[in-house]
């Protein structure tokens, strides 16, 4: 099973936290944000050493994190293309499989501790 770290009400408290506080929630998005870097990091150290032939294209190894008001991901930077030349070296349709089970679940295990300690804390924080 991927690990996973889940916030149970969530949304709930940063609708709260933005009502009752202004300028928290965005105190909230950058420690959610904080939270997910190292993970971030750990999966890009992951792609280059557990792929192979990523070292030859290092950009498609780099993460980006987003924030939403439900969840905090980590995708890939670098977005393939879509066109109808199945010879055309930018697409890269195996790319989110290898990704995802090679780096991205095993980076999760590795930070979920962390991440639910920085997650704590950021609202701990906010809260204050």
């Amino acid at each position: 099973m991927p690990a996973t770290v889940i916030v149970t009400g969530l949304a709930q408290i940063q609708r709260d936290l933005a009502k009752s506080v202004p300028g928290v929630s965005e105190a909230l998005r950058v420690g959610l944000r904080e939270a997910a870097e190292p993970i971030a990091k750990t999966a890009e150290t992951l792609s280059l050493d557990r792929i192979p032939r990523m070292g030859r294209s290092p950009d498609w190894a780099e993460t980006r994190i987003g924030v939403t008001q439900h969840a905090v991901y980590i995708v890939p930077r670098q977005r393939g293309v879509r066109t109808r030349n199945p010879f055309d070296p930018r697409r890269r349709p195996n790319l989110a499989v290898l990704m995802l089970g090679r780096s991205f679940e095993p980076a999760a295990a590795l930070g979920a501790q962390l991440a639910v300690e920085k997650v704590t804390a950021a609202i701990e924080e906010a809260i204050r």
